[in-house]
């Protein structure tokens, strides 16, 4: 059976694509995988799906690999990613904030957002 598609047009990839993991309300991991033709059109399709996945009631996955095989989570004041570190036989996560001071995912007590 002959056809006139030309194997370079039968599989075409997207210039771009991003993915993220999150967790529904109920407490499933998923994942969604975006596409898009440049970098910016694809970062406004994130954005607009990070902004729905959050109205939605869903959170991003807090336990993460990252490629090194450390475990990383996600802070939840800063939607920013946490590096395990580990100290006399002591392992907690954290991440250097915008303004400064070390921030280990909780609010101050005296009503910061670090502690």
């Amino acid at each position: 059976m002959a056809t006139n598609l030309i194997p370079e047009t039968m599989f075409l990839e997207a210039k771009a694509s991003w993915n993220t993991r999150y967790a529904t309300p109920q407490g499933f991991i998923c994942q969604i995988t975006l596409r898009g033709d440049s970098g910016k059109d694809l970062l406004e399709k994130a954005n607009g799906a990070l902004s729905y996945l959050l109205e939605q009631g869903n959170q991003p996955c807090e336990n993460n690999n990252n490629h090194n095989g450390r475990e990383t989570k996600l802070c939840p004041i800063h939607h920013c990613e946490m590096k395990q570190r580990e100290k006399d036989g002591k392992v907690w996560f954290s991440h250097k904030a915008e303004d400064g001071p070390w921030c280990y995912g909780k609010e101050r007590k005296n009503g910061g957002s670090h502690e």
